[in-house]
């Protein structure tokens, strides 16, 4: 196994976070400082990171509703209600893949496995993301559809959708499905705010293949690695499978 694979699945951090610490001379490999990321280790191998042992783990699955106003980064300590406050204690080593805003809702899974979240998060995956958004400020028009597909300049970031449809209309609020294969910070807020809308509702209902459903705001369940690697099976290259 490489070991920036062996850090990840002993759930130490992602694959491209394992890289980094490698190469920063903070891993060793039987008391030897390697600062090869592809170096190849066995289980029965001594792996520190900083020094400190580490072992592969199992490897645990939770998708979670995340409700608004709830705060994704598992660490920080300034936020009054975050979503490991609504895990239980055996399953606060996971991490999240990926992020919501503190005002959106919806879909977001949580591992300990570091090489399916480098997979689901890395953008050259193109792993799709579909929300539904409610926006004020006028009518969303079809022309609008195609700017935001066409992409917008902001801050120094490209901001567009892989596709949007408009489900409804109310005096002069829209409701639309869109999705995108990016996740850069508040992504949608901002690309809507270019142009010309606020967003009143933000929530995520599927991730690739797997889908909210009926899960209510709050509440979290744990899924097999089967069940979660066959649904990304077609999104994931070989070597993840």
């Amino acid at each position: 196994m490489r070991l920036n694979l062996f850090i990840s699945k002993a759930g130490v951090a992602s694959r491209r976070k394992a890289d980094i610490l490698i190469k920063d001379g903070k891993v060793a490999v039987n008391a030897k400082v390697t600062r090869e990321p592809f170096f190849s280790v066995e289980e029965r191998d001594k792996v520190t990171v900083e020094e400190k042992l580490i072992t592969l783990q199992k490897h645990i699955y939770v998708i979670f509703h995340k409700p608004c106003g709830v705060t994704t980064t598992l660490g920080d300590k300034f936020a009054p209600r975050k979503i490991i406050d609504f895990l239980p204690k055996e399953l606060k080593g996971v991490y999240h893949v990926g992020r919501l805003d503190k005002n959106s809702c919806g879909l977001i899974i949580l591992t300990n496995d570091g090489n399916l979240c480098y997979h689901l998060t890395h953008p050259k995956f193109e792993i799709e993301k579909e929300y539904l958004v409610k926006v004020t400020g006028k009518i969303m028009t079809e022309v609008d559809c195609d700017k935001a597909k066409q992409g917008i300049e902001d801050e120094g970031d490209f901001l567009k959708v892989k596709n949007i449809e408009i489900l409804k209309q109310d005096k002069n609020e829209s409701f639309a499905k869109a999705i995108i294969c990016e996740g850069k910070k508040r992504h949608l807020r901002r690309l809507f705010k270019g142009l010309g809308f606020t967003v009143k509702h933000l929530e995520r209902v599927r991730i690739g293949r797997l889908k909210l459903g009926n899960l209510k705001q709050g509440e979290y369940r744990l899924i097999e690695k089967e069940k979660i690697y066959s649904l990304f099976n077609s999104c994931l290259p070989p070597a993840c499978r």
